[in-house]
């Protein structure tokens, strides 16, 4: 499983996050989805293909994690 960390003082062009919402592009079909730590209990799907994982736990300025997770192409 491959793993992407996001950090809070240097987001890609293909990332945002804001309050516990955080933006992701998923790496394997490109959809643009938004996981939030309430509404999503923190973790969601790619919409997409289903096949990536995005995980928020906090806010990004109260030293909150976000990450994206997809199968390892090998």
């Amino acid at each position: 499983m491959a793993v992407k960390h996001l950090d809070p003082d240097s987001l890609g062009q293909d990332e945002d996050w804001e309050g516990n919402n955080a933006a992701f592009r998923c790496p394997l079909c490109s959809k643009v989805f938004v996981v939030s730590a309430l509404i999503h209990k923190g973790y969601r799907s790619c919409p997409g293909c289903g096949k990536s994982t995005g995980r928020i736990g906090g806010s990004r300025k109260a030293g909150g994690r976000a990450s994206l997770e997809w199968p390892d192409p090998n």
